[in-house]
């Protein structure tokens, strides 16, 4: 029969074997990280934490998607995420957006990243939003009606028309077009709306 003070010293030792293989595996693999796999999908936060996500083709793109200004209007945004693979020039107009929000833009390289996530907006806290994707740019203001001529010429100068069936369709769209003034015209600029 086993001594329950032998019982207690097996248990004891047992323990400590545990702890020092755990402080070993530490050591060679570094610190167990919760929910790892999430992580390198969404550039190193969790998923609960997102409130918009873009694809690294969507932020390449030439226009802003206006969804993003929406994500860091809202009072829970507290910093955009850019994935650091993508051309600097490019990022450069999301960078700006988030200034112009007075909100944080962080750039973050790993080659540990997968997917596709080229941008978060996220909080610091859970907010639980369970649609964080985007609809393609072009797609959506196709089926809002506006004119594949227009959708392309995000980044121009279009006629007060033009502007005003993008404001109709999408308040927020404007931050893609310039208006034309009658100096433009003067010196031959066309609405590409039109063309």
């Amino acid at each position: 029969m086993i001594d329950s003070q032998d019982q207690s010293k097996d248990i004891s030792r047992m323990v400590q074997k545990d702890k020092v293989e755990q402080a070993l595996l530490v050591g060679l693999h570094g610190a167990p990280e919760l929910k790892y796999d999430e992580k390198v999908q969404y550039l190193g936060e969790f998923r609960e934490r997102i409130i918009k996500k873009l694809t690294t083709a969507q932020v390449r793109e030439k226009g802003i998607y206006s969804e993003i200004l929406q994500a860091l209007e809202d009072p829970r945004a507290d910093k955009l995420i850019i994935n650091g693979s993508i051309d600097y020039r490019v990022i450069e107009k999301y960078k700006s957006l988030a200034a112009r929000c007075k909100k944080i833009s962080t750039v973050r390289s790993d080659p540990s990243f997968q997917g596709d996530t080229g941008l978060i907006v996220i909080s610091d806290e859970a907010v639980d939003i369970q649609d964080i994707e985007v609809e393609d740019r072009s797609s959506r203001l196709r089926r809002l009606g506006i004119p594949p001529a227009l959708i392309e010429a995000a980044g121009q100068k279009v006629c007060k028309d033009c502007m005003e069936q993008i404001a109709e369709a999408d308040e927020y769209e404007k931050i893609n077009y310039r208006q034309l003034t009658w100096i433009d015209r003067l010196t031959g600029d066309t609405c590409p709306g039109h063309k």
